[in-house]
């Protein structure tokens, strides 16, 4: 029961960022129809991040009290029939609107089902979160794949409706083959302690800066005179490298703690200094093995900071304040890329690596001036 649990939470996963991510290589084609700027297409990507990351500590809480299970199968659904109606959008604004109602249904499955794994799992959460965070790398890589075949042979509208009837699929299937819930919280808490707020500062840093290079990438390349199926290929490797990038990272997190978070934090701060420097694409490779490991390191590491009545909110808050910076990223990166050009906007990303590495450096510092 827990391999089909965390196979089908994974799938869950996997299309909540398929959708998300459907909207990056597809911004060339989005920016000559409708016409808007960097900025604005950057905004499709905040437009859901925000209500995204606003309903991130109520969905930990009422997951904790209502049924986790009972609420990820509700993202699915919700956030499926969600994105299927941009097949009707026809002005940007529309875009706009329909992307916020679906990053409040896909806000409503990240807290509930971390905690459900963390729980279950306990001493191996790393490994098991490390294959549950394959999501955002296969769901990023499958998104180009799918979506721009099918905008090229119809339109791109189109894409988002056939990601709604696989997603929908799968949440089906959680509804249908788990039965009841797989775990309740006795006497769930709505209480954050205060040392994780530091590690929520550095979540903000680290998503900024994670959106801000996801979603301009495939642009990024154009922009270097690469065409747009030949950008997605790149996009698309970042994320596949990502998917052993993701397991490793919870592998070495269940080995070393939160050491590992020096490092992959370090080195995203490097290659992603040298992807702008250079423009090689070899080192998307080389960037999507740290960049995807992030993840599944600081969701383990977060859930050290709870216990188990309070674990669905803590896992929330720092996921939410993470999305706050993934709110800004986009159409931060934007701004600095109509003013200043590309190279500006992506040395900024690898400043912000290194502004996270900074404040985690100085949050053990204080930790362990306390314990002395």
């Amino acid at each position: 029961m827990q391999r089909k649990l965390l196979l089908l939470l994974s799938l869950g996963w996997i299309f909540n960022y398929a959708h998300r991510m459907a909207i990056p290589p597809l911004i060339p084609l989005i920016k000559e129809e409708l016409a808007i700027t960097n900025a604005q297409a950057g905004l499709l990507m905040t437009s859901l991040l925000l209500p995204y990351a606003l309903i991130q500590v109520p969905a930990g809480y009422f997951g904790d009290r209502l049924g986790r299970k009972k609420l990820v199968v509700i993202s699915i659904v919700g956030y499926s029939l969600a994105s299927s109606l941009i097949i009707f959008a026809r002005q940007y604004w529309h875009l706009i609107g329909i992307r916020a109602l679906y990053g409040i249904f896909a806000g409503l499955y990240y807290a509930p089902a971390t905690a459900l794994i963390s729980e279950i799992y306990k001493e191996k959460k790393g490994s098991a979160l490390g294959v549950f965070m394959v999501g955002p790398p296969i769901g990023s890589a499958i998104a180009p794949a799918i979506v721009v075949p099918i905008a090229l042979a119809l339109e791109w509208r189109y894409s988002f409706l056939v990601l709604s009837l696989m997603s929908l699929t799968v949440g089906l299937a959680l509804m249908l083959i788990i039965k009841g819930e797989v775990r309740r919280v006795e006497k769930p808490k709505f209480a954050i302690p205060k040392n994780v707020f530091g590690l929520s500062i550095m979540n903000f840093i680290v998503l900024a800066a994670f959106f801000g290079i996801l979603t301009f990438l495939p642009d990024f390349f154009v922009n270097k005179g690469r065409s747009v199926e030949e950008a997605s290929l790149y996009f698309s490797l970042l994320s596949i490298v990502g998917v052993f990038g993701s397991i490793a990272g919870g592998n070495v997190y269940d080995r070393v703690g939160k050491t590992s978070l020096f490092f992959v934090l370090m080195f995203n701060a490097l290659l992603s200094f040298l992807l702008v420097k250079t423009a090689y694409p070899v080192l998307v490779l080389l960037l999507g093995l740290f960049f995807y490991s992030v993840g599944p390191i600081v969701t383990a590491y977060t859930s050290e900071h709870a216990s188990e009545e309070n674990l669905g909110t803590v896992m929330g808050f720092v996921n939410m304040m993470g999305f706050f910076g993934a709110t800004a990223g986009p159409y931060f990166i934007g701004i600095l890329i109509d003013r200043m050009g590309y190279e500006v906007a992506f040395y900024s990303i690898s400043g912000m690596y290194l502004l996270s590495l900074l404040i985690l450096v100085q949050e053990q510092r204080s930790e362990n001036k306390k314990r002395n």
